[in-house]
């Protein structure tokens, strides 16, 4: 399966903010961009936890030590991989570097809420649900812009509908995302099973749960 830098952030924004091993202060997020010494592509991840505390030891010893023994005007954040959990140094040339680059709190709260009730996408899908619009559900469940679990959750209200008429329309949806795939399958199922139905392996019409021979074309399955 193909990791995008997508599936990184997510991966990210839930995992438990490691501390800076230096001061203690929770790290932050930072989107790794080109900095003054080198280019974001050499740390291997589009995202890192770096320490942004002006009082963390290595930043404030760094500018004399720097300034001492190499005659430049620099000095060290702490960083850490999400991953591995590895820290070390990264240069930086002023008190600002990086902090464009740090992910506000208030986005990493907002994104951790995609596909929770509290998403207001999720809000407007339960507003579909209510009215039993299909289309508008059937809609944002092949909308690429939405996030996969807002998806996901329009895929799983078309199913807690149970019509069975939605079933052909899921059938033939042409979602590529894997992540939700299943979901519309879930659907499915969950129609079957509020109607008591399945469908049959040979000419594909709908036939009663219980029943081993199929009405429509004969056969038993």
């Amino acid at each position: 399966m193909v990791v995008t830098r997508a599936d990184i952030y997510e991966k990210v924004i839930f995992a438990e903010r490691p501390l800076c091993p230096h001061c203690g202060q929770e790290m932050k997020i930072w989107q790794c961009a080109r900095t003054p010494f080198m280019c974001g592509s050499r740390w291997g991840t589009p995202y890192l936890f770096i320490c942004l505390n002006d009082e963390c030891p290595p930043f404030v010893q760094g500018w004399e030590r720097m300034k001492k023994d190499h005659g430049r005007t620099c000095s060290y954040r702490c960083i850490c991989y999400p991953d591995s959990r590895k820290t070390e140094t990264m240069l930086v040339f002023s008190y600002a570097d990086c902090k464009a680059g740090i992910i506000d709190e208030a986005v990493v709260a907002a994104d951790r809420a995609k596909g929770t009730p509290e998403d207001p996408e999720v809000q407007a899908l339960m507003g579909d649900f209510e009215r039993q619009d299909v289309s508008a559900l059937e809609a944002k469940l092949c909308d690429d812009s939405l996030h996969y679990k807002v998806r996901q959750k329009a895929a799983a209200l078309m199913g807690e509908l149970g019509l069975v008429e939605t079933i052909e329309l899921l059938q033939n949806q042409p979602v590529k995302d894997q992540r939700i795939r299943p979901k519309v399958a879930e659907a499915i199922k969950r129609i079957h099973e509020i109607n008591g139905t399945r469908e049959c392996p040979y000419c594909k019409e709908l036939i009663d749960a219980g029943t081993t021979t199929c009405q429509h074309c004969g056969r038993r399955s």
